[in-house]
């Protein structure tokens, strides 16, 4: 049996907090040109998950990282 080879990619896809409705309008069309351009070339996103990303004195969440895991085919 042949079976399925992948690799695997990790992107950090954030989008920004300031969210007038502008800016809001600018991330979406940047966060949709990113994934299609990893779509262009053979990358499925998976699956996407907000990161804290936390003081290293306080551990308040100072802020969030994203990121989008990927996969496509081995050639």
């Amino acid at each position: 049996m042949n079976m399925a080879k992948w690799e695997y990619l990790v992107e950090e896809l954030t989008i920004t907090d300031k969210w007038n409705s502008n800016k809001r309008a600018e991330e979406f069309e940047k966060f949709s040109s990113k994934l299609n351009s990893l779509g262009n070339e053979g990358w499925e996103l998976i699956s996407y998950q907000a990161i804290p990303l936390v003081g290293s004195w306080s551990k308040e969440v100072k802020g969030y990282a994203y990121l989008g895991m990927l996969k496509r085919a081995l050639s």
